[in-house]
């Protein structure tokens, strides 16, 4: 049965090689748990913002976001327009 959490890490905004923003991010994390398990077996982001406690106001334009979770490192092509986060 499926839970959600929310969690804040630190990511990267990056263009063209250089790391203009630190901001934190503020998750929510679906988490997968089977049977009498007390730990999840499968977590997953269902939506990803930029969190206002980041207390960075970034410019518009498309970045390349990077942050860890789960351990490992991602890299996702997004757009920031009037402090909100999107894809691509």
């Amino acid at each position: 049965m499926p839970t959600t959490v929310l969690e804040q890490i630190w990511g990267e905004l990056i263009r063209d090689g250089k790391t203009l923003y630190t901001i934190k991010l503020d998750l929510t994390v679906k988490e997968l748990f089977v049977h009498e398990r007390s730990t999840p077996v499968g977590r997953g982001i269902s939506r990803m913002t930029l969190s206002p406690m980041s207390g960075v106001a970034v410019a518009d334009g498309r970045y390349t976001l990077r942050y860890t979770f789960n351990g490992k490192q991602h890299e996702d092509s997004v757009r920031v327009r009037d402090g909100m986060l999107f894809a691509g």
